[in-house]
């Protein structure tokens, strides 16, 4: 086990840098200066060489080996540079404040389709070849193929403008404010006890938790129904049948069973959840780690680009090495190697 996740480490670092070169050098030959958008269009001899100076103060007019060099430099020190427009806030900052918000809203989505798939994955592999079962197969087939963004506009058109149910943007009501401890609004506005704030973010977080969830959900119905329809036809199924087990009881043992094909689809959406919510976030304007990055490619804001761009890699690869990992867990007939001749 050791050994395969030091191996997927090392396949961590290979990626990550492998990513860094892509994002930096695309950053670069994207048509648009982030300093000439600042300083605007303009001869004026003064802000030509303000811009200069500007320029030189952030290191943009160095040859590109060299920048690359000093971005390597400050990931290495768990830094990611200042960024270009908000006035040379650390990079690491305005990450720490939309992390968590973003972390917060892929957990209530993750809930979400896990509670819609795994009813809808049971009823249709126990009545496999019915009505419910088609019904089932339909929706999965609606969840994975339907536009996140189309559904979220939808949903917004239904739930906020016709039945004005729910807020449509934001992270809670603008006259609320929460102590922050963990930098989740949910959570904290809960271990602080302020039940006003906790229900207002609630109810920001249920429209882009919803279109989440029920877009991956989907994909969670159709693998949880396959492994529950090949663990259904097994021997040891026939034989708990013929004991006289009940239903639930038999149902507790197919999940078991289906739970390490499962586990892996789960985690690898975990982390496709983190980097899935640019859009979502746009849409619903919710102030994460998506909302963060678009924001910064509008402005040509290199070092907040390819500062959330690495931290979102990093959080998708380490949530498929833990995926696989509990995958080996829950399945012995796993076995996990770090190098040639693993098996499974």
């Amino acid at each position: 086990m050791l050994r395969y996740i030091l191996h997927r480490v090392g396949q961590t670092l290979v990626v990550v840098l492998g990513v860094t070169v892509i994002i930096f050098f695309v950053l670069r030959v994207m048509p648009g200066d982030p300093v000439q958008l600042m300083f605007g269009e303009g001869d004026d001899a003064n802000l030509g060489e303000s811009r200069l100076r500007y320029e030189q103060q952030l290191g943009l007019d160095q040859p590109l080996p060299v920048q690359y060099v000093r971005f390597l430099g400050e990931i290495g020190r768990g830094e990611f540079g200042n960024s270009i427009v908000r006035g040379g806030e650390p990079v690491i900052e305005m990450v720490a404040r939309a992390l968590p918000i973003t972390v917060e809203l892929s957990l209530f989505a993750l809930f979400i389709a896990l509670a819609i798939a795994i009813p809808v994955a049971i009823l249709s592999a126990l009545k496999q070849n019915t009505l419910w079962d088609r019904g089932g197969t339909a929706f999965a087939l609606i969840g994975v193929s339907m536009p996140s963004f189309w559904q979220g506009l939808m949903l917004i058109v239904f739930l906020a403008v016709w039945v004005p149910i729910f807020p449509v943007s934001g992270v809670m009501d603008p006259r609320m404010s929460i102590v922050r401890i963990t930098g989740m609004p949910l959570t904290d506005a809960l271990l602080s006890g302020n039940w006003e704030a906790a229900w207002s973010v609630f109810r920001h977080m249920v429209l882009p938790a919803l279109t989440l969830g029920t877009g991956i959900s989907g994909q969670f119905v159709r693998v949880l129904r396959s492994s529950l329809l090949e663990v259904k036809h097994q021997d040891f199924i026939d034989a708990f049948r013929a004991r006289g087990l009940g239903e639930p009881t038999i149902v507790r043992h197919m999940l078991h069973n289906a739970l390490p094909t499962t586990a892996v689809i789960v985690g690898m959406r975990v982390g496709a959840l983190l980097s899935g919510t640019i859009v979502i976030e746009t849409v619903f304007a919710y102030p994460g780690m998506g909302l963060l990055l678009i924001t910064a490619i509008n402005a040509r804001d290199f070092p907040v680009v390819q500062g959330v761009v690495v931290l979102l890699t990093v959080l998708v690869i380490l949530s498929n090495l833990a995926a696989d990992i509990i995958h080996g867990v829950l399945d012995p007939r796993i076995k996990l190697s770090g190098g040639r001749g693993a098996s499974a």
